[in-house]
């Protein structure tokens, strides 16, 4: 198994795919002809997104999404953004977790749920990202808190395209790094470095 940044639009063609299918086997959205779901694209497109995929014989099998905090906000922001603003008041760095989706023949256990969390917890770490934010379902709730020490902070009865319940979770990036204790990756490594460059460098053109 490799866990590496999407590369091109072949790779976000078939995050979009695994996606898709993966919503409409859950019951999340009726299925689509394009067979493809694009969500929270305004948080997509910002240099402050990251889109890692986990590759098996050659197939996009799973991916996680990870945004660092900045002026277009986070996806947690369209159905928290009363508890997201709380968290920024804290003044810490901040960033999300999303889109952690798994191909079906991996859904019957957490192996390659556990692989993503960790490369997010591998970006965040480089990133210098203090508090991470995910959003799942209610049923997932206790094994996030039990493995990553992950806290509730709000609920929703529908979120975002999907129209699913949810729950905003917290949690420490320090902590998650102890209880999960992410591989070296060089791939994700070199992903948050050059991010981290190419958001300062916009951040002072901006200036």
């Amino acid at each position: 198994m490799l866990i590496r940044p999407a590369l091109n639009e072949a790779d976000m063609d078939a995050v979009y795919r695994l996606t898709h299918d993966a919503y409409v086997a859950l019951g999340y959205i009726q299925p689509r002809p394009e067979h493809m779901l694009r969500h929270y694209m305004e948080i997509e497109g910002l240099p402050e997104n990251m889109v890692v995929v986990a590759v098996d014989d050659g197939a996009i099998v799973g991916t996680v999404s990870i945004t660092l905090d900045g002026p277009g906000g986070l996806h947690t922001d369209h159905d928290f953004a009363g508890a997201c603003d709380a968290i920024r008041a804290e003044g810490r760095p901040i960033g999300a977790a999303w889109r952690i989706i798994t191909e079906p023949g991996h859904r019957a256990t957490m192996a390659l749920v556990v692989e993503l969390i960790r490369a997010a917890i591998t970006v965040f770490q480089h990133c210098g990202t203090a508090t991470g934010l995910c959003t799942f379902a209610p049923r997932h709730e206790r094994v996030y808190m039990r493995l990553l020490g992950f806290q509730t902070i709000a609920r929703t009865d529908g979120v975002g395209a999907v129209n699913t319940a949810a729950v905003l979770m917290r949690g420490s990036v320090a902590e998650a790094m102890q209880r999960m204790v992410p591989p070296e990756n060089p791939a994700l490594a070199t992903l948050a470095t050059e991010r981290m460059r190419l958001i300062a460098a916009l951040r002072r053109a901006a200036a």
